[in-house]
């Protein structure tokens, strides 16, 4: 993993939308389509509204999510209606590519979103965040998900509400061809700390990461909290 420091969160966000138009420029020039994973959380949601007006290749992109809770659609707590409210309702993307997790059963819809997944040879960008446990997407420290091998896990009982969601498992994260992590505020500063240290939290399991961290994660002296 490596790391690149921004002075604030809005740093941070500029970065990402960059690396969002240069990926999906060169995945299209490449291969014809880009698949993209988008995350949840305030730092991801700065990032899609600087993408609405983008040169992007909307026509050639297919979104999917990295975790989702099994709320109904439409909820404001799940991340397909947070990217939808912010990005993708106002973008031309066609439905059909947008890909989200639903269903109220995790373990079918796990089963389902895998099956989904076989058509992608390899994510061109996946997006990810970091909980303050160290939790990524939804694979939480101690919980049986860790070592699930297949695409997309189940969740029934997370930690933190709703109990019931689904997850990409590591066998789906870690195959990218670029994986940008944020973090950024000072509640990020804890987990941050113990993922540099060399500490196996969840996230620290994502491979060849690129993190965007700002100053107050990184625990500079005088950063606020982003």
């Amino acid at each position: 993993m490596n790391f690149t420091r921004f002075p604030d969160k809005e740093a941070v966000a500029h970065a990402a939308a960059r690396a969002v138009r240069e990926a999906s420029a060169e995945a299209v020039a490449k291969r014809g389509l880009f698949h993209w994973v988008l995350a949840g959380g305030t730092s991801p949601r700065r990032c899609y509204a600087l993408l609405r007006d983008a040169e992007i290749p909307w026509a050639r992109v297919h979104c999917w999510f990295g975790d989702e809770r099994l709320l109904p659609p439409g909820d404001p707590e799940r991340n397909e209606t947070m990217a939808r409210e912010v990005l993708l309702d106002h973008v031309p993307i066609p439905a059909g590519q947008i890909h989200p997790i639903v269903g109220d059963d995790p373990v079918a819809a796990a089963e389902h979103y895998a099956a989904e997944m076989t058509m992608v040879e390899k994510f061109d960008l996946i997006l990810l965040g970091m909980g303050e446990d160290g939790h990524t997407a939804s694979l939480f420290p101690g919980h049986p998900t860790l070592e699930m091998e297949a695409l997309a896990v189940p969740v029934l009982d997370s930690p933190k509400p709703p109990p019931l969601r689904v997850s990409m498992g590591y066998r789906a994260l870690n195959n990218h061809r670029r994986c940008l992590i944020f973090a950024a505020g000072a509640g990020k500063r804890e987990p941050l700390t113990r993922v540099r240290s060399g500490e196996p939290l969840p996230v620290a399991r994502v491979q060849q990461s690129e993190w965007l961290v700002d100053d107050a994660a990184w625990g500079v002296a005088g950063a606020g909290s982003g």
